[in-house]
């Protein structure tokens, strides 16, 4: 037994002084920081000299010395070549304090000089700039990379590629300008995410979880804005000031804005639950096609001044918000006859409504007490949102024939019978029609 004791010991040992591998200073030769001696502990800057190429192997540890100074970078005026694989990244991070986002400068790549700086596939942590470069690169491409507690994880002069990268509790994720094509990307704990002068965003499959700012635009998207499949949860602002685009197919959920003064761009087949606002829209907006229930505030109409510049809303399912399902903050009326509020009592969908009957400066809304979902088309059952029990449908199909259905559930219709169609539904409460929709059976 004290045999393994004293063997164990002495692996111990060994593993410290493998740990004090030191390195700082100039490279003046090739040199190649290699997996079997890792992890590098860097106690002062380095600079690779010109025509002289220092290669970081995969899986490599570097180990940033900071406890004296912030101020260490790793610079090359010839090649540096860090880049890992999927499977061994090459981890960069500070010894000391390894929450602080300017624990160390970062990378820089001083091109005047003949600098090249190729990275990819890593986790790199608490550099202020982790890679900075003298004259910017046409496109910042990186692969399965990992940013963590930076102060400004990637700078974009032109344009940036990322797929399957994650960015973890940095002051900036992403910012810059010109070309965004993000995907498959994890944005988590960081003050801003993405801060964007945009000529073209492609944004896809991505997640921003408890972030201040997920995605926020500084100026009109030139080209083209698309987000899409994306996931906004528990963030202070998901989405700021969308525009030029579209926005589908999202989920919006547990952040305080969700969407923050959309204008000119198309929002459809999203949901938006329990924020305490959902979507604020604004001039030019087409919005349709999305469920936005459960919130404090739902849909808040603003900064609209022209009748041709009002938001489309239609098809949109907007019920069981607390302090109201539409605001309308203009002094424009807003035709909402296609919506559904989930309910056939006009006082109370009106008590959800904020308009002119509200505050005589504000705008009229008009809407029409339905008892189907938004959504279209219809598969074979159609369920019916309303408190009050709708225990029969009436069904015209385009051609005039006439078809009465009983419920075969709690407000459920089997509608598998009827041909693919236009049909129009008609619901019977005692000896009333209550209201008439028209669906489209798929």
């Amino acid at each position: 037994m004290k045999r393994i004791l004293f063997l164990f010991a002495l692996n111990i040992v060994a593993y410290s002084v493998k740990a004090q591998i030191t390195v700082s200073g100039g490279i003046y030769q090739n040199t190649t920081w290699t997996l079997a001696n890792s992890p590098y502990l860097v106690t002062g800057s380095i600079v690779v000299f010109p025509e002289k190429i220092l290669t970081i192997e995969p899986g490599v540890e570097i180990l940033i010395d900071n406890q004296t100074s912030s101020s260490i970078y790793i610079e090359t005026r010839g090649t540096l070549n860090c880049i890992g694989t999927d499977l061994s990244p090459i981890t960069i991070h500070a010894l000391y304090d390894t929450l602080n986002p300017v624990a160390w400068q970062g990378f820089i790549c001083t091109s005047s000089q003949g600098g090249v700086l190729n990275a990819d596939r890593f986790h790199i942590s608490n550099a202020h700039t982790p890679f900075a470069y003298e004259t910017a690169l046409t496109n910042y491409q990186y692969i399965n990379c990992v940013f963590s507690h930076c102060f400004q994880a990637i700078t974009v002069a032109n344009s940036v590629n990322l797929q399957n990268c994650q960015f973890i509790d940095n002051e900036v994720g992403v910012y810059g300008w010109s070309y965004f094509a993000i995907n498959n990307c994890l944005f988590k704990d960081n003050t801003t995410s993405i801060f964007a002068y945009a000529t073209t965003v492609q944004l896809t499959n991505c997640n921003f979880i408890d972030n201040q700012i997920g995605v926020v635009f500084a100026a009109y998207v030139f080209d083209l804005m698309t987000i899409s499949d994306c996931q906004f949860l528990n963030n202070e602002l998901a989405l700021g000031y969308p525009n030029n685009g579209v926005v589908r197919n999202c989920l919006f959920s547990q952040n305080i804005t969700a969407m923050q003064s959309a204008s000119t761009c198309e929002i459809f087949d999203n949901e938006f639950l329990y924020n305490e606002l959902a979507l604020e829209a604004s001039v030019n907006t087409v919005i349709h096609d999305n469920k936005i229930n459960n919130n404090f505030g739902g849909l808040f109409i603003s900064n609209v001044s022209l009748v041709q510049d009002s938001p489309l809303i239609y098809n949109n399912e907007i019920c069981g918000n607390i302090n109201y399902n539409v605001n309308n903050n203009t002094n424009m009326n807003y035709s909402l006859l296609t919506n559904c509020f989930c309910a056939l009592d006009s006082s109370e969908i009106e008590q959800y409504l904020i308009d002119g009957y509200d505050d005589i400066t504000k705008g009229l809304i008009n809407y029409f007490p339905t008892i189907s979902s938004y959504t279209n088309p219809v598969s074979d059952y159609l369920t019916i949102f309303q408190e009050a029990a709708i225990e029969q449908i009436r069904i015209y199909s385009a051609k005039g024939q006439l078809f009465t259905i009983e419920a075969i559930g709690s407000k459920v219709f089997d509608l598998q019978f009827l041909s693919p169609g236009i049909y129009f539904v008609q619901g019977i409460q005692g000896d009333s029609i209550t209201s008439t929709i028209k669906i489209i059976k798929q």
